[in-house]
């Protein structure tokens, strides 16, 4: 009897998380602060894709071919 309560008790708090999930996914705050993210995020690879490209062509007037 003690295993059909466990049971019973695991079932609800699967089915209250379930819909808690659904409906912080379903939020559409979530997906304007997702977007905002992305753009950040986007915004720094460029940032040190544009400081690393300028380090790479300063290094590479410099370098000396030895063959």
């Amino acid at each position: 009897m003690q295993e059909v309560y466990v049971a019973l008790i695991g079932t609800v708090g699967l089915v209250i998380v379930a819909l808690i999930e659904k409906d912080r996914r379903a939020s559409k705050n979530r997906w304007e602060e997702n977007k905002a993210d992305h753009n950040y995020v986007v915004e720094k690879i460029e940032t040190i894709g544009k400081s690393l490209g300028r380090s790479i062509d300063r290094n590479a007037s410099s370098l000396e071919s030895v063959s």
